[in-house]
């Protein structure tokens, strides 16, 4: 009995240590869960604290941007009611295919039938705007190029009066989606433009002679072309800014011809191609007071009254400067920067064929140079930052969380960013963004902070 009645006792010590050590084990572990956040701020769970800043925007016309040796050449010209007037153009050498173009040859039986200058669209990135037929003007350079030269959108060429189009004042259709059949060849879709034949008669006078005998020579007989568009005036969205790939094989100029010397007067060709090796470039004009709406007049008036919309334009058209003023009032807080994203609305809608730019680009300005450069964070890469246009959102968003930080550290000047169209020197994009003060959808600057 004393054995029974000891072993009970143990039994129930036993069981009573446990029960406490259990108290004591769940106390413990329920302890941090209770008191996890209490030396937060109220109402951040997680230790995220997340600031909107004050934001400054204006519109700007930027310096001429370089266009020579880029992929793609423009020419053509709009109306945009909010941008106003668009033109382009395009500069180039045409070049010879081969050195002593006809020794041998006796050139006074050489006879023109038509000389046709060709521009290749540019796949299917070939107009900013509609395909409305649109006058085209070619004309002869009167000053050489250089291929040592930049040349820029506003470096408009000398050049001889006369337009070499042969139905000068003539429309032409665009037709970027159609394959000419020449010589029963179906060729890549391009822009065909006949030229006078007394230009090609004058060409062909030079065959075997020094003028032909390499493209130094001939560039001094022939300097090139400046081809562009004179659609007089215009209403909102008639015609638009055709697209070209001028290093396409497609994009010569070519004589037909025939040689009366020889009996069977077989129609012969000769080609002067515009190749890797030619200068070529795009001018532009813009003409921002023809605008219909009076918003962007208003937006370059006054660099400093309040900005509901805020614009850019490509071919070196329009830019916005971005002001972060009460960015530094971070610096001295006891915050570490988790995230900084800069948000751009696109307000209302647009014309499908004037769409807003696929991506914006962001710089800084170098205090010394004044050049663009690039930010922080931007040295993964531009997918880094981002930029890309949200067509379901209709935004953009940037990603400056380095940029912002160095700001705030004191390794970047505190003076800004700019926006800018991508393929700034190659398309005719354009996009009205909101302001800051923008009623519905104001551009903002979100900062999230961590507090622990």
């Amino acid at each position: 009995m004393a054995t029974l009645i000891y072993r009970s006792t143990a039994r129930t010590i036993r069981w009573s240590l446990f029960i406490v050590s259990l108290v004591v084990v769940l106390q413990a572990c329920r302890k941090p869960e209770q008191d996890l956040g209490l030396d937060l701020l109220p109402g951040d769970p997680l230790g995220l604290r997340i600031e909107t800043n004050a934001v400054q925007a204006y519109t700007f016309i930027p310096k001429p941007i370089r266009t020579s040796g880029l992929t793609r050449n423009l020419v053509g010209s709009y109306l945009d009611p909010v941008f106003g007037s668009v033109r382009a153009g395009i500069v180039a050498e045409l070049r010879l295919g081969a050195n002593n173009v006809g020794i041998g040859v006796d050139n006074s039986g050489l006879v023109a039938d038509s000389m046709v200058l060709a521009l290749g669209f540019d796949g299917i990135n070939f107009a900013y705007g509609n395909l409305n037929p649109q006058v085209f003007q070619v004309y002869e350079l009167s000053e050489g190029l250089s291929v040592d030269s930049v040349y820029e959108t506003n470096d408009v060429p000398a050049y001889l009066a006369q337009d070499l189009v042969l139905d000068r004042g003539g429309r032409v259709k665009p037709r970027p989606l159609e394959k000419p059949l020449i010589g029963g060849d179906s060729l890549q879709p391009q822009l065909r433009l006949r030229l006078d034949r007394a230009l090609a008669q004058r060409i062909l006078t030079g065959f075997g002679t020094p003028d032909l005998a390499d493209n130094v020579a001939f560039l001094e007989f022939f300097k090139g072309v400046y081809i562009t568009a004179d659609n007089g005036a215009q209403l909102p969205f008639q015609e638009g800014i055709l697209y070209f790939n001028l290093i396409s094989v497609t994009s010569k100029a070519t004589i037909y011809y025939k040689n009366t010397l020889v009996s069977d007067t077989i129609p012969l060709t000769f080609d002067l191609p515009i190749n890797q090796s030619s200068v070529r470039y795009t001018v532009a004009e813009h003409d921002h007071q023809l605008a219909l709406d009076p918003g962007l007049g208003m937006a370059l008036a006054d660099s400093a009254a309040p900005a509901p919309f805020a614009y850019v334009q490509a071919l070196g058209g329009l830019r916005t400067a971005i002001r972060f003023p009460d960015l530094r009032r971070f610096a001295d807080q006891r915050l570490a920067l988790a995230k900084a994203e800069l948000i751009v609305p696109v307000p209302g809608t647009y014309n499908a064929l004037l769409a807003p730019p696929a991506q914006l680009f962001m710089f800084r300005k170098d205090t010394i140079t004044g050049n663009d450069v690039f930010l922080p964070d931007q040295a993964g890469g531009v997918g880094s930052i981002d930029g890309a246009f949200r067509s379901d959102a209709r935004e953009y968003r940037f990603n400056i969380t380095r940029y912002v930080q160095a700001v705030l550290s004191g390794t970047v000047p505190d003076n800004g960013v700019e926006l800018v169209s991508s393929s700034n020197g190659v398309t005719a994009n354009r996009a009205v963004l909101s302001g800051p003060e923008h009623p519905d959808r104001p551009m903002v600057l979100n900062l999230t902070f961590t507090t622990y």
